[in-house]
């Protein structure tokens, strides 16, 4: 990919013979930009001999990431509720590409249970992991509670993921050089921490236990919640060949994840000819989960497939201690829930 690199000059002064020295540092060009398709992406990359686990395949960039990716030649794993629409989106694929390698997991991501079933009958299948990508969330303007009784947000968007992903890492660890995708929203800045709260008000703001916040905090609450566990991931992982990536889509991506919302569907309608179609909008998720230029940039945050964080709190998002007391926190609920795993 040296088409993707220049050298900028720059001058080093070198103590040993005491001048300036001119020297050439290996710099990335921007390849791809917000109207970049997914498929564009993938051009010239081989992921024929490449296993994808995707969650949330059946609507919105989910099915664009989970297709493109498909027709490349990747063997694709879809983890969804929804079987009726999963063969249906999986007779889609083949009928394009009638060799494709494609299989369906169910997994009610509101219900641990099943998501730890889930995660077991993966594991007994022996596939490989190259790209894990938990792309599958809700937003829902009512506060609705999940089977378990979390916060549909924080119970959907952080736990469901936060369970299969304990399953599948040491598989993900077995396949390395791999990649984790977690999929983030710039709405993260929308949570409510104030400077005055102290760790345990920020990990039940995170949890979605503040009655007083609204469905939008919420939302944010989880997103940001979905940042932490892939700043943890890299800090974790990255010794164990593992690359883990937070990813927004980009601004005003059309999909339907705020179905639920009038209020949304209008703004969806009226913003039409200015926004990202679910192509567009998958095209971050595809080029971090299998861009060579990418592989060794972990632990950062990707929109419109660049690496820039000047849109999040960076001192909310890259607060360790944070980060561990969360991943603590989900550790004790799905271990009361599931039971723990012993492997890990």
């Amino acid at each position: 990919m040296s088409a993707s690199l220049d050298y900028a000059l720059s001058r080093v002064f070198d103590d040993k013979e005491g001048v300036f020295k001119m020297t050439s540092d290996r710099k990335r060009v921007r390849l791809f930009h917000s109207r970049t398709h997914a498929h564009e992406v993938l051009k010239g990359i081989n992921v024929s001999e490449k296993t994808f686990v995707i969650t949330g395949t059946t609507s919105g960039i989910g099915v664009d990431t989970a297709e493109v990716l498909a027709l490349a030649g990747a063997h694709v794993v879809f983890i969804n509720r929804n079987l009726k629409e999963s063969e249906n989106q999986k007779s889609r694929i083949l009928e394009k590409k009638p060799d494709a390698k494609i299989d369906i997991i169910q997994c009610d991501l509101s219900d641990l249970r099943s998501v730890r079933r889930a995660g077991e009958e993966y594991v007994a299948r022996k596939w490989p992991i190259h790209g894990l990508i938990l792309n599958a969330g809700v937003f829902r303007p009512a506060v609705l509670k999940t089977k378990d009784g979390f916060e549909s947000h924080f119970g959907v968007n952080v736990v469901a993921h936060f369970a299969l992903l304990r399953v599948l890492l040491p598989v993900v660890r077995r396949s390395a050089p791999s990649r984790i995708v977690i999929l983030s929203s710039t709405l993260s800045t929308r949570v409510g921490f104030k400077k005055s709260m102290n760790l345990e008000q920020k990990l039940r703001l995170l949890c979605g236990e503040d009655p007083s916040s609204s469905a939008l905090q919420k939302y944010g609450a989880s997103k940001l919640a979905d940042m932490h566990l892939a700043f943890k991931l890299h800090r974790d992982e990255q010794k164990n060949g593992i690359s883990t990536y937070s990813v927004h889509p980009g601004d005003a991506v059309r999909t339907d994840i705020f179905r639920n919302s009038p209020a949304g569907k209008v703004l969806s309608f009226l913003t039409t000819p200015f926004t990202k179609n679910s192509s567009q909008g998958a095209a971050t998720t595809v080029y971090c989960a299998t861009h060579p230029e990418v592989k060794e940039i972990s632990g950062r945050y990707w929109e419109s497939c660049w690496d820039d964080e000047l849109r999040i709190d960076k001192e909310a998002a890259r607060d360790v201690e944070l980060q561990e007391e969360l991943w603590k926190k989900l550790e004790g609920i799905d271990d009361r829930i599931n039971g723990k795993i012993e492997h890990l």
